[in-house]
């Protein structure tokens, strides 16, 4: 039977126990390409345009750009184009046939193609989640952050693998030694570097997201997360291509959310919102490297603030109500789980209305930050 997709970048983890042949080497999940994979980010932008580099990782202005003409293939002069030219001399709106003037941001396009050809397969993102997440003894030990590793001896891991259980059976994961090295256990992977401080970080277009991260045009999102959850509580997080619920594993979470590693991540859109700018920038910070659980915890944090009075209030009407009919069915929804009658005041992921769950995160098409997407399931 074949294993489901999402296997190929993310859980089941299996673990390494303390009855595992520990003089074997340990060997990854094995993988299969004969299943099409999820496509990497591809660059909004392949301009052949130099920069003189990219934005230090305290930089949080718009990149350099310059304007690149987009000719539109000429329509025959018939009546209805000859109205369209009326219609614009009289209305001074845009028309189909004439040529765009777009801002491209500069970059450097060998720099660019560098990273594009240097792929991430999808078990190298698995591979990281088990090195950072090890299941040792069924119990999940936390191996990063690390500053550095050690190795130990056969005889010293099946010793610390066994500590991890109480006599009772009760799981310790604080007792393992997290930078230990053996083997038999999972390896560091090598393509992630740990970024070095205030050197200048790849411009979004030119990184590659994490699969569970990745926007997909069409049908399910590889991530099911409903906004108002926690995704740090259990059972908030399912994998979005499966039949039936299956919950994401905590070394999920701990997966790079992009190659290269980036500390900055400007979040200033949301896609599909009506609002001329998004009113709630931030940004996610992570000086040895941006996970997945650090973008998805920082999103849910920033969209559960609640919404002042004078914010609500310059919203237009319709606005207004959808939010209100989303407040009302998420007080509903957390009261059915509770079995308790809830209430909250508005935040705002109920300004999104009703539009809350997540769809993935992609670069903005400015390439000055990143935009969120949202969907209605």
């Amino acid at each position: 039977m074949a294993k489901p997709s999402y296997q190929r970048h993310a859980g089941f983890y299996r673990s390494v126990d303390p009855t595992s042949d520990l003089t074997q080497p340990w060997k990854n999940t094995p993988f299969s390409d004969a299943h099409p994979t999820l496509s990497p980010l591809k660059p909004v932008f392949d301009v052949s345009q130099a920069a003189p580099e990219s934005p230090t990782v305290s930089s949080t202005s718009t990149p350099p750009v310059s304007l690149i003409k987009v000719p539109i293939p000429a329509k025959r002069k018939g009546f209805w184009a000859r109205l369209r030219h009326f219609l614009k001399d009289y209305t001074g709106t845009f028309l189909l046939d004439e040529d765009i003037i777009t801002p491209i941001p500069a970059t450097d396009i060998s720099k660019t193609n560098s990273l594009r050809s240097e792929k991430v397969d999808l078990h190298e993102w698995k591979e990281y989640g088990y090195w950072a997440r090890p299941m040792l003894n069924d119990v999940m030990a936390i191996n990063s952050p690390v500053t550095s590793e050690k190795s130990v001896t056969t005889q010293e891991l099946s010793s610390r693998i066994k500590a991890l259980r109480g006599p009772d059976g009760s799981p310790h994961p604080e007792r393992w030694i997290p930078g230990t090295k053996h083997r038999a256990l999972p390896p560091r992977p090598s393509r992630w570097k740990i970024p070095v401080p205030n050197q200048p970080l790849p411009f979004p277009w030119e990184v590659q997201i994490n699969p569970l991260l990745q926007h997909l045009l069409w049908g399910p999102s590889p991530l099911t997360w409903c906004l108002s959850d926690n995704p740090l509580s259990p059972n908030a997080l399912r994998y979005g291509r499966t039949p039936f619920p299956v919950f994401c594993e905590p070394p999920d979470l701990a997966q790079p959310a992009t190659y290269p590693f980036l500390t900055h991540m400007h979040f200033n859109a949301v896609a599909g919102d009506t609002a001329p700018s998004f009113p709630w920038p931030f940004t996610v910070h992570n000086s040895r490297g941006i996970q997945n659980g650090d973008v998805l915890t920082e999103i849910w944090k920033h969209f559960q603030v609640e919404v002042t009075e004078d914010e609500r209030m310059s919203w237009p009407p319709s606005r207004q109500q959808a939010a209100m009919r989303a407040l009302i069915a998420r007080c509903e929804m957390e009261s059915y789980r509770r079995q308790v009658r809830f209430d909250d005041n508005m935040r705002r992921c109920d300004a999104l209305g009703g539009v809350m769950w997540f769809r993935g995160i992609e670069p903005t098409i400015d390439g000055g930050g990143w935009m969120i997407t949202f969907g209605t399931h």
